[in-house]
Parts: C-alpha cells; sequence; structure tokens
C-alpha cells in the first residue's frame, strides 16, 4: 500500500511541478558524441528559497542551500530509466521565458524513485 501512495504522490507532484526539458550531454565542454540530446519531463526548483540540505556525501562541510541561479533538478526513475546526467551536461528549461540553461554540478543517484542533479548557472 506505502508504494501506491508514494507513485500517487510522485505522480501529483510531477502533474504541477514538471516542465519540458533539453539535456545537453557534455564531454569536457563539447558535445559528447555517445550521448543523444533528449528532451523529458521533470521537477526544477530554482531560485532564492528556504536552503536545502543535500551533501551528496560530502559530510558536514556540505555546502547547502541554493543560489540564486541555481537549483535541483528531480527526474522521475521509472519514467526515464536509460537518462545518463554527468557533471557538466547542460539542461535549458524549454518552457521558460528565454529558455534559460543550467549547468549540472553533481549527481546524486542514489534513489531508486529519483535522480537527482545539483545545478548551477550555465
Amino acid at each position: 500500500m506505502d508504494n501506491v501512495l508514494r507513485d500517487e504522490l510522485k505522480e501529483a507532484v510531477d502533474d504541477v511541478w514538471a516542465e519540458t526539458l533539453r539535456h545537453l550531454p557534455l564531454v569536457s565542454g563539447q558535445q559528447d558524441q555517445t550521448r543523444e540530446q533528449v528532451e523529458f519531463l521533470a521537477v526544477v526548483r530554482t531560485g532564492d528559497r528556504e536552503p536545502e540540505r543535500m551533501s551528496f556525501g560530502r559530510g558536514i562541510n556540505a555546502r547547502s542551500g541554493i543560489m540564486a541561479a541555481g537549483g535541483y533538478l528531480r527526474i522521475d526513475r521509472s519514467a526515464y530509466p536509460d537518462i545518463d546526467m554527468r557533471k557538466g551536461d547542460k539542461i535549458v528549461a524549454l518552457e521558460r521565458d528565454g529558455e534559460p540553461a543550467f549547468e549540472i554540478l553533481s549527481v546524486d543517484d542514489r534513489s531508486h524513485l529519483r535522480l537527482i542533479c545539483e545545478l548551477g548557472d550555465a
């Protein structure tokens, strides 16, 4: 029963907050020829908000909070099981004014529910 409720909540969050994004895979700042550009739906939270504690295993010296130009990307792993996000890749928010781009600063792949990427200004 818990899994059913969890899945319903995840779907409800995505229905309200998910937006269309384009993944630009990069290697040393150049297009990665081994990975395809992909458009997908996911939740991106950006801007000045209350700090989020996302240590990504860096202990008590971990950076907490987000910058005004950064944020967090949360991808439903069941909807996009093959998506391959890496540090240095870029994400373009296609539904936002000016289609802003964000750089992936780190990737947390430990959750079986969501792939979580810390974003910075690109």
